[in-house]
């Protein structure tokens, strides 16, 4: 019992480090996150090799085929290139696989999405004490740096939400949740953000809410709807700091305009590059060189996890990458968007969207959405599988 507690702890520091890594630094310094993965590696390495030699469903098979390729092609760019060192490089693909492989077997779905849900929480409480992010903005950030990365948490942190409220049916833990996703997502100030959610916003209702358009259409729904108007109208949106930044922010288009140069020097970098990439998280040090326009220091990472992986590892890693996206995102797909876990390919969907400009090709967290989905779909194979075993046993 003792170790059972001990194992759920470090897993739960190992989730919150992921999600509030900058935090974590902050207080405990930079070793602190390799000695938190270290001790969880070390109490649950029986259960991390488990979930190695598992049988393997379509996913899982392309997800390893995409690790086997890419450290295939660490191994060859480090004798002929030398831009990537074996210990980087393996730091880089170790954790990602690792998380990968243990999250999608991991059996206690509902705990994982609760220990992912209250490292949000605390990082949405962290926020409202952080400075913003630099004199010119109004934008704040969580438990991580970066606003964007903080906001991709909080569309993933908000599905999960509405998935575990269909569980627990407390509408306390509902409104209260997304209230303080919401509060604190306008004051990150992702205009990438805003756009997935209406994006995803979108989808949600033609998927979920068919049903909810016919009530407003109706005359009591219409006439409520006036009324919620009519009381909206009467608030001053402007007087808010963080509403009056999204707007300035929104009539600025210089993030867009270095973001196209970085994926242009992305490209040029994969042409160059173009079997197998030019190392592993090295982009940086030679977007500069591919650029055809100026770019400032602080836009020098690809702000894509596309461009990134197949200007760093090439066309072979790239097709593997999507290959393994394709099977996870079509694997259940029609089952999932007809049950609860429809959220939780919601969160799997907004990090993947938020990658679009996010380098997060070989980000933990990312990572951890992308498991998500993959242990939804292994759910279902076992509940497939439950069902055909009873009708077996009837049968006979």
């Amino acid at each position: 019992m003792g170790f059972r507690l001990i194992k759920d702890f470090m897993f739960l520091l190992l989730i919150f480090s992921f999600i509030n890594d900058n935090f974590i630094v902050n207080i405990a310094g930079e070793s602190a996150l390799k000695a938190i993965f270290g001790l969880f590696i070390l109490v649950n390495i029986k259960e991390i090799l488990h979930a190695f030699i598992r049988p393997k469903n379509r996913i899982l098979k392309t997800f390893f085929i995409y690790i086997f390729i890419m450290i295939i092609i660490m191994l060859i760019t480090k004798v002929f290139y030398s831009h990537t060192t074996l210990a980087s490089g393996f730091l880089v693909l170790m954790p990602m696989t690792i998380i990968f492989a243990y999250l999608s077997y991991y059996e206690n779905f509902e705990r994982l999405l609760y220990i992912i849900w209250i490292s949000v929480v605390v990082s949405s409480i962290i926020s409202f004490f952080n400075p913003p992010v630099d004199q010119w903005t109004f934008r704040r950030s969580g438990g991580t740096m970066d606003p964007n990365e903080f906001s991709a948490q909080l569309l993933m942190a908000s599905a999960i939400t509405i998935f575990l409220y269909e569980k627990n049916r407390n509408l306390i833990f509902l409104v209260g949740s997304l209230v303080l996703f919401l509060i604190v997502f306008v004051y990150a100030g992702s205009k990438s953000a805003m756009l997935t959610l209406a994006i995803l916003g979108f989808y949600a209702l033609i998927i979920k809410f068919g049903s909810l358009f016919r009530k407003i259409l109706s005359f009591k729904g219409l006439i409520a709807l006036a009324i919620v108007g009519l009381i909206v109208l009467q608030v001053d949106f402007n007087k808010f700091e963080a509403v009056s930044g999204m707007q300035d922010r929104a009539a600025q288009h210089g993030t867009a305009d270095t973001r196209f140069v970085s994926w242009e020097a992305g490209w040029r970098m994969a042409q160059d590059n173009f079997l197998l990439g030019i190392g592993l998280e090295v982009y940086e040090d030679y977007a500069r060189g591919y650029a055809v326009d100026y770019i400032a220091d602080g836009s020098l990472a690809p702000h894509n996890v596309f461009v990134k992986l197949i200007a760093e590892a090439g066309i072979f890693a790239f097709v593997s990458f999507l290959v393994f996206l394709y099977y996870l995102f079509t694997t259940k797909s029609m089952q999932i968007r007809q049950s609860s876990y429809f959220w939780i390919a919601l969160a799997t969907y907004s990090n993947v969207l938020m990658g679009l400009t996010l380098s997060s090709t070989y980000d933990k967290t990312f990572w951890i959405a992308l498991a998500l989905l993959s242990n939804v779909i292994i759910i279902l194979y076992k509940e497939q599988n439950k069902v055909k075993n009873e009708n077996t046993t009837h049968f006979l």
